[in-house]
């Protein structure tokens, strides 16, 4: 069948199907992660157990994306991606049939499985893509997931005010458009060896002393800035925000990351990615100690401007220092890592601790002291780039 159906829509290059698989898979995304807490606190959990169902979800990258990453370099990019998106269309559906804590547990551990790597399954095609033609630059693409992130935000936010189960259906329509889009575009043969994730060329990082220090160190700081991501939907809802002012914030964030992309991707190639870094650590703790003070979505709505920086700025420059450090040939090895600490790890544990503080001490509260978290990280990067500069 796929024979037959393959190359209905030819001539598409990956320099036009890229934007597009970054536009739906992060619209996708969009659609039910940033109403999904919401959803859970309205059917009546607790907020240790919307932690723990939000740590569940992103705690399994660390296996599955290598693991992925294995299968897409044996059967294709396309093909792999066509699998997981395909799954993914299914359970988030099913994810909004149920109001039980355990049939939760079970829908959001398998869609982890097939959610997780599409991220860096794509993110290995463009690397690959870049590879062999390098007039294009990762953040040129990135963007492009920014956007729809933006885009699908804004519109099920307003759709969510009277019914937040509305989000699964609209997310499982998108993730069917991606899965159609890639099917009938499906190159002849499979794209393979552009992933190059496998557990063994992982010694490499962990045999690399001062590597390794910077995946803790981000391991870390992922824990201290969880409340700037899915959980930030929470603290407008404490706040008094609504589901279509909460669609706005995701959208105002999410516009302004595709200019920083845009603006990141110039700025590293003059300064050092370091510096990047450190500003995205700087402007997120004082971004967290202002919401912390806040109590007015109007005004709390003004700090989404700065929320590009937070996450194009440490993405880019984390991505840049990591892969100027990592053998050509475990380039997408390197990204893995990214994912299984920053956001495998360590917004897996933040989670969880931001799911006890917000029961126990109150959203505001744990703004602070997940922004003291934040200031004790930047402090140790700056003495770890430091060193390592001298030497």
């Amino acid at each position: 069948m796929i024979k037959r159906i393959k190359g209905v829509i030819p001539g598409f290059s990956e320099s036009f199907k890229l934007p597009v698989f970054y536009f739906l898979m992060n619209a996708s995304f969009a659609g039910w992660q940033s109403f999904y807490n919401l959803h859970l606190d309205h059917i009546g959990f607790t907020s240790l157990q919307i932690g723990g169902l939000n740590a569940i979800f992103i705690s399994t990258s660390a296996l599955v994306v290598p693991f992925w990453g294995m299968i897409a370099d044996k059967l294709g990019n396309n093909r792999v991606l066509l699998l997981l998106t395909s799954v993914c269309a299914v359970m988030v559906f099913l994810i909004g049939e149920t109001i039980t804590f355990h049939w939760m547990v079970v829908f959001i551990a398998v869609i982890s499985v097939f959610h997780q790597p599409s991220g860096a399954v794509v993110d290995g095609m463009t690397m690959g893509y870049i590879r062999v033609n390098p007039r294009f630059t990762y953040g040129q693409f990135r963007l492009w997931g920014s956007a729809g992130y933006a885009v699908a935000s804004l519109v099920v936010g307003f759709f969510a005010q009277r019914n937040s189960g509305v989000i699964f259906r609209i997310s499982a329509v998108l993730f069917l458009l991606l899965s159609l889009f890639n099917l009938f575009t499906l190159p002849a043969r499979p794209v393979k060896n552009r992933n190059l994730v496998t557990f063994r060329s992982f010694g490499v990082f962990f045999r690399n002393a001062r590597l390794l220090v910077f995946l803790l160190i981000i391991l870390f700081y992922g824990m201290a800035v969880s409340p700037l991501h899915q959980f930030i939907n929470l603290y407008y809802n404490d706040i008094g925000a609504g589901s279509s002012f909460i669609g706005s914030v995701f959208f105002i964030q999410a516009a302004f990351e595709v200019p920083t992309f845009l603006l990141g991707a110039r700025l590293v190639k003059r300064v050092r990615p370091e510096w990047m870094i450190m500003l995205a650590m700087a402007v997120s703790a004082a971004r967290m100690v202002l919401y912390g003070l806040i109590t007015t979505p109007e005004w709390a709505l003004s700090l989404s401007i700065f929320h590009g920086i937070t996450i194009a700025f440490f993405l880019i420059g984390v991505v840049e220092y990591v892969q100027a450090r990592t053998p050509d040939h475990l380039r997408t090895t390197g990204q893995a890592l990214i994912w299984a600490f920053h956001y495998g790890a360590g917004i897996t544990f933040g989670n969880l601790i931001l799911g006890y503080l917000r029961d126990t001490t109150g959203m505001l509260r744990a703004m602070h002291i997940h922004a003291v978290m934040a200031l004790a990280i930047l402090a140790v990067a700056m003495c770890f780039f430091r060193f390592t500069r001298e030497r």
